[in-house]
């Protein structure tokens, strides 16, 4: 591919040891747009004065938002990672619109150019068949039979990327018991949005409550899946891959951060910076390792990734606000920006209890 530009940095002129922590996972010609793109609306979309969306239409003209539907998952992986060296909020956009245009590839279902472009944006309400499935959750929305035809019923307590003219695919439960993977939009009849506020990061994302009452679904069109242990085996991968990606674009910016930083009295961390930065090289390689074959990868192997990837950020980010000091303690700042949208990884889905717990059950 064509050789890019260096991108901007993040927090400060690298060290010589952590020249390449930025560097894309794989290099496309893309590359330096993105990182760009993202880190020019990075405090605007952390403000909620811009959205991610005008990012991802703007991938999205350069095809950009649906890479690896088949073969490797590592070009896709550096997108989402570069978004998220610069802004975690339009990474996690990215994120759960690529998740959705995956469940409608791994049903075989067509996927409309406005979908692929993200010019209707792809909202995943999948998190309860993930928790369904480990045993520690139930599916809240039930799918049965109205006057008309079939209907879905219940509340999503998280979804994002719930824009008016976007597309959710969500689990829903039958009245025998067995399950169901349908698709409906959120300007559909029936499907209310309770935004959420005052989150500690991700406030651009359109995240909130999806509440559908008497929403009608075509059976022949909308219900993808009827076999939902095989789907979410075909798409496990790419969900816990991607995540990932943006994991470790994170921790990559703030572990640039601390080595731009590292002086004076910041070498006592020295050894700590050093041990977070050999953790990311490792989970960096396992992540390119896994992407080759994403949808055959040994869940064990995604699972313990996903985790450690998050616990890295995480870290990472404890050690950049050591090391930066009393500037990066301004909510304006990239290091407290960082700090924050760390915070959000223990919760979100799989959470950090829903990791431990799968990885344990599959000892």
């Amino acid at each position: 591919m064509t050789q890019s530009t260096r991108p901007p940095s993040t927090g400060g002129g690298p060290a010589p040891e952590s020249r390449d922590l930025l560097a894309p996972l794989v290099d496309y010609p893309d590359h330096a747009f993105v990182r760009g793109t993202a880190a020019a609306r990075a405090r605007d979309v952390d403000t909620a004065a811009a959205s991610p969306l005008e990012t991802l239409r703007e991938l999205g003209e350069r095809g950009l938002l649906d890479l690896g539907l088949s073969g490797s998952l590592a070009p896709q992986a550096a997108v989402v990672f570069d978004l998220a060296a610069e802004c975690t909020a339009t990474a996690f956009s990215l994120w759960a619109h690529r998740a959705t245009v995956e469940y409608l590839a791994a049903t075989g279902t067509e996927i409309s150019p406005d979908v692929r472009s993200g010019t209707v944006p792809g909202c995943s309400a999948m998190a309860p068949a993930f928790k369904d499935a480990a045993g520690i959750g139930e599916i809240p929305v039930t799918l049965t039979e109205g006057p008309s035809g079939p209907v879905l019923d219940g509340t999503v307590p998280w979804a994002s990327n719930l824009y008016p003219e976007g597309v959710v695919v969500l689990p829903a439960l039958r009245e025998d018991g067995s399950r169901v993977v349908v698709r409906t939009r959120v300007s559909a009849p029936g499907v209310t949005v309770r935004l959420l506020e005052n989150l500690m990061a991700l406030n651009a994302t359109a995240s909130g409550v999806l509440t559908l009452a008497d929403v009608a679904v075509d059976p022949a069109r909308d219900v993808l899946s009827e076999d939902v242990p095989s789907f979410l085996a075909t798409v496990r991968g790419p969900f816990l891959l991607l995540q990932t990606a943006f994991c470790l674009g994170l921790s990559a910016a703030a572990l640039n951060a601390a080595h731009a930083g590292m002086q004076g009295v910041a070498e006592v961390f020295r050894e700590e910076l050093e041990d977070a930065t050999a953790e990311y090289r490792r989970l960096r390689g396992d992540l390119l390792r896994l992407a080759e074959t994403p949808r055959e990868a040994d869940p064990r192997a995604l699972f313990s990734l996903r985790l450690d990837a998050a616990l890295l950020t995480g870290e990472a980010t404890r050690i950049e606000g050591k090391i930066v000091g009393g500037r990066g303690y301004a909510m304006t700042s990239p290091t407290a920006r960082r700090a924050r949208e760390a915070a959000f990884l223990p919760v979100q889905s799989p959470t950090e209890g829903h990791l431990r717990w799968v990885l344990q059950n599959l000892a």
